[in-house]
């Protein structure tokens, strides 16, 4: 199981909007610029919910299923999974169907559920739905690519296993940061750096935009913006 971080460097990254998390690491360089993060059909269902942080609880499902005992089996083994997770929690769920995004995997019923369990939002690769309904329940934040008006047949094939969401493998307890920007997924190894590099990140784009002026020549912009 992860090791919770303080209390404290959560409600900090609560306060940073994603795009400057995602800034601040890159000069660690402990990955690519092309990874780390979800692609732009993952959107963002409440933006009024802000920022979204927490550990993610990986599950798989089929959205045209036929076996509705693993349905309730597995299901129950992910509410365990939230339960035993260290809070706040993220729900990770990849859509492994033939034809993904055919039904709902997410509603009102279930969204309730994982909010008591502790989760505070939801990142998937298939459809949603109860949009008004979780809207009134509050405090969780949703990222998905569709909607759609049934459940039909589905079922959880696996639980706390690696998935991989728009081309971003997430682990069971890999720290999450989204917000309206998307989502991108903070390495545990520089977690407790980053409000340090939040502030240095803000310094240098901050110098940038203060000394863009109007009516200076290209010799003043150039030297502005050569701030890498």
């Amino acid at each position: 199981m992860t090791d919770p971080l303080p209390p404290k460097l959560i409600k900090t990254l609560k306060s940073i909007d994603s795009p400057t998390i995602s800034n601040a690491i890159e000069p660690f360089k402990i990955r690519g610029r092309h990874e780390g993060y979800l692609g732009p059909e993952i959107e963002c269902r409440y933006p009024e919910e802000g920022v979204m942080v927490g550990y993610a609880v990986t599950a798989k499902i089929m959205s045209i299923a036929d076996d509705a005992d693993t349905l309730i089996e597995n299901r129950f083994a992910f509410f365990d999974a939230i339960n035993n997770s260290p809070k706040p929690a993220v729900c990770v769920i990849q859509d492994i169907s033939d034809n993904p995004r055919r039904a709902s995997q997410w509603g009102e019923m279930m969204m309730t559920s994982c909010k008591v369990l502790g989760a505070v939002g939801v990142v998937t690769d298939g459809a949603i739905r109860d949009i008004e309904e979780i809207r009134e329940i509050g405090g969780v934040q949703f990222f998905s690519p569709a909607v759609c008006v049934s459940h039909g047949q589905l079922a959880m094939v696996e639980v706390g296993t690696p998935v991989t969401i728009s081309g971003c493998e997430i682990n069971p307890g890999d720290l999450l940061h989204g917000d309206i920007n998307g989502v991108v997924k903070i390495p545990l190894s520089i977690a407790e750096k980053m409000p340090e590099a939040v502030e240095e990140i803000r310094k240098r784009e901050g110098g940038v935009l203060e000394g863009l002026k109007p009516g200076m020549s290209m010799e003043e912009f150039r030297k502005v913006w050569d701030y890498r």
